[in-house]
């Protein structure tokens, strides 16, 4: 099935799966046209985004790290960001969560590959990806001091 996620500040759908995780943010998950089920989140002003990825609805929430939403049965599992949650980026078959100080990695089906070390103290921003290594900012010195890394998505490490 093809499914797409969309926020909203306002809705009224009757007769499909509510999921509340918190409240003040609602996402509409659909299958094609027809919504499928919302989920509600904790409303915060920084770092909110969610995604679709193979059969999943993932939503990141600041302060709150992840939750996973299996489309197949709205199963929920909720894992925790060092610091707070920032930004996905996906690479092939493979979904990065890119937070406060490190990244970690999921494969197809969301089992954890890797958990990188802390690699900032405010604030991980992907630059690019190419091959098989993430060009990152890191923010070291709030505000303002950033510099460059690169990591290895074999396994997180940082590369020299």
């Amino acid at each position: 099935m093809k499914y797409h996620i969309d926020d909203s500040e306002e809705y009224v759908i009757d007769n499909i799966k509510k999921i509340e995780l918190g409240n003040g943010k609602t996402y509409i998950i659909y299958s094609g046209k027809e919504p499928v089920v919302t989920v509600e989140i904790n409303r915060y002003d920084f770092f909110t985004d969610a995604i679709i990825f193979n059969d999943y609805a993932i939503i990141g929430n600041y302060y709150e790290g992840i939750y996973v939403i299996s489309l197949s049965d709205y199963c929920v599992r909720n894992i925790k960001i060092k610091g707070y949650f920032g930004y996905f980026e996906i690479d092939k078959n493979a979904l990065y969560v890119l937070g406060c100080e490190n990244i970690v990695a999921f494969s197809h089906d969301l089992e954890q590959l890797w958990e990188s070390d802390s690699v900032a103290v405010d604030g991980v921003v992907c630059n690019c990806i190419k091959d098989n290594t993430m060009m990152i900012l890191c923010e070291m010195d709030p505000p303002g001091g950033w510099i460059e890394r690169k990591i290895s998505l074999t396994d997180g490490t940082i590369m020299e």
